[in-house]
């Protein structure tokens, strides 16, 4: 391997952990967000929810990664159990935040928790699709050492290895998570 390349890697690598870190806290935070507006008591808010639902389904990540790309320069930028067990709570008269602490928050880690850190593991490889776009991060960089060296196999093996460990990782630490929630009556264990 050429000399300087395992650090740039690693660098490259940092960078494509912190950009899914981001994208995954605001990704949750916006879903927190569409939940309370997809449970909304008006038909024409949740059906907000479900254009943007669609939408955001339809469109590929690299299409969206350029809309924003180009989209903040422009605006002047910087770069079903649930609802029954909704109601049941509601019809006992638990104040809202009893609600969710009591009877969302346990069913929504329960069942969401498997999904959501595939999500993440998925977000992680996927911030590869930002080096089109000229983003530095694993794969941008593990491209620019190949354009130097010609090392072809060798530098994506390592860029591979790195994006492998990551969302190893990510994996183990998702299932000690399920195993730990599992203990505490939280979320079902993963088969």
């Amino acid at each position: 391997m050429p000399p300087g390349s395992l650090a740039l890697l690693a660098q490259g690598a940092a960078v494509s952990l912190l950009l899914a870190a981001v994208a995954i806290v605001g990704g949750t935070l916006l879903a927190v967000l569409l939940v309370t507006i997809a449970f909304s008591r008006f038909a024409a808010v949740r059906a907000v929810y479900r254009v943007y639902v669609y939408v955001i389904r339809g469109t590929p990540l690299l299409v969206l990664a350029l809309l924003l790309f180009y989209a903040m320069p422009a605006l002047d930028l910087r770069t079903g159990p649930y609802i029954a067990q909704w109601e049941s709570a509601r019809s006992l008269g638990l104040p809202p935040l009893a609600m969710f602490r009591k009877i969302v928050a346990p069913l929504v880690t329960r069942y969401t928790l498997p999904p959501y850190v595939n999500v993440c593991v998925m977000t992680v490889k996927a911030s590869s699709v930002l080096s089109i776009i000229s983003v530095w991060e694993l794969t941008l960089a593990a491209r620019e050492i190949i354009e130097r060296t010609f090392a072809v196999f060798t530098i994506l093996g390592v860029a591979a290895a790195f994006y492998f460990v990551m969302c190893f990782g990510i994996d183990r630490l998702g299932r000690l998570l399920e195993r730990h929630l599992a203990l505490k009556g939280f979320a079902g264990e993963r088969a």
